[in-house]
């Protein structure tokens, strides 16, 4: 037993009485057997279930990266949380992790090729064992987070609607909201000249299923929108997402100067919501190419999301102005500021049985800190300055 460490609860076993009495001679099973119970109560009060295998050799510096190809970890998920290795000649080691990507975990100043971590060694990611001062906070770092029923689950009958729209003044692929399995079928509309089309994914190219939207107006001064409204929960953070020109383009047989609006994205859930993956869906332009375009997010108070609601029913046509429109009408980006990206977490998905569970259960949505893509540049709206006419 002394051979191996940390492979898991499968294998406890009670520690006899027979074994630890004063008639019991010091030996190696009674020995194993007692560690062997203290690592299950590791495991089971710090184990935060994800475990895998090196898949190449650390490199030998101190920038403390171990590889693993085969996991899938999201971004920055074990920060401040525990490596411990589990076999080889460096079993029994503990780092704490200081970064973390999808299949990389970095402990910073460490030096694990030195510690003799090679290519296939087993470890397991714990909470926080080496600084956790506080003790079990339930801060997600030193232990598994707690969630009351009130703070993090609601009712089936709190699920509400709420509605993604997106617009193009050319043509566009462009992400849906709620990745097509909490989404109904979307609406289009257009304003202007030209001539509208909308269709189910025409042009995008993608290996996986996804909700996008080809949508396109041909001809000059129109502009093509499409709603669709989707099953929620959430609504932390309010999201507009602008696709810009970086570099003249032609469109269709239309000119576009650089700075112009190519087509624009709102919603009250992230572009990944529904997908439960941010890193994968960071904006929701498929189409985006870093040589022609630029992305700009916009997270707008609810005290302007209001006031753009209102506007968009003021009139009296009989058709509303869609949210997008409001913004295109009356607002513009000011370019001189760049406020934070939201570094809260956001609901980014429902359970996979959400709509399996019997009336009255309690839903607990999935929810992740969703980082800024090195491609997404975060701006505010400003009011458009009024042209005054003569005598006015």
């Amino acid at each position: 037993m002394a051979s191996v460490i940390f492979t898991g609860i499968d294998a406890l076993r009670m520690v006899l009485e027979t074994e630890t009495d004063a008639d019991s001679p010091d030996n190696e099973t009674t020995y194993g057997a007692i560690r062997k119970a203290i690592e299950c109560l590791f495991l089971l009060l710090l184990g935060t279930g994800d475990s895998g295998s090196a898949t190449s050799d650390p490199p030998d510096n101190t920038t403390g990266v171990l590889t693993d190809t085969g996991a899938a970890y999201t971004i920055d998920e074990h920060i401040g949380r525990t490596l411990l290795i589990t076999s080889g000649n460096a079993r029994g080691n503990i780092y704490t992790i200081d970064d973390n990507a999808a299949t990389t975990l970095t402990c910073t100043d460490d030096n694990l090729y030195s510690d003799g971590v090679r290519s296939a060694d087993d470890y397991v990611i714990l909470y926080d064992t080496l600084v956790n001062t506080d003790g079990h906070d339930h801060d997600d770092v030193n232990s598994k987070p707690v969630m009351s029923v009130d703070d993090a689950a609601i009712g089936q009958s709190e699920l509400h609607t709420s509605e993604v729209s997106v617009s193009t003044a050319g043509a566009s692929n462009l992400t849906l909201t709620g990745a097509g399995q909490y989404g109904f079928y979307p609406q289009t509309y257009k304003s202007g000249g030209g001539t509208m089309s909308a269709n189910i994914c025409a042009t995008a190219s993608h290996s996986s299923y996804a909700t996008i939207l080809w949508l396109s107006v041909l001809g000059s001064g129109g502009t093509a929108y499409a709603k669709q409204l989707y099953v929620t929960s959430s609504g932390e953070v309010y999201w507009v997402f602008i696709l810009r020109a970086k570099v003249d383009l032609i469109i269709d047989g239309v000119n576009f100067t650089a700075g112009s609006t190519l087509a624009m994205w709102q919603s009250p859930d992230h572009p990944c919501f529904g997908s439960n993956k941010p890193e994968l869906l960071q904006h929701p332009f498929p189409d985006f190419d870093d040589t022609k375009h630029e992305i700009i997010c916009i997270n707008p108070t609810d005290e302007e999301v209001k006031q753009i609601r209102a506007k968009a029913i003021m009139g009296t046509g009989v058709q509303n102005k869609d949210f997008l429109e409001v913004i295109a009408d009356e607002y513009e980006i000011d370019d001189t500021v760049q406020p934070a990206y939201p570094d809260i977490k956001v609901t980014v998905g429902l359970p996979d049985n959400w709509q399996e569970l019997p009336m009255g259960t309690k839903v607990v949505p999935i929810k992740k800190r969703i980082l800024q893509p090195p491609m997404v540049r975060t701006s505010r709206l400003k009011n458009k300055a009024r042209k005054v006419g003569p005598g006015q």
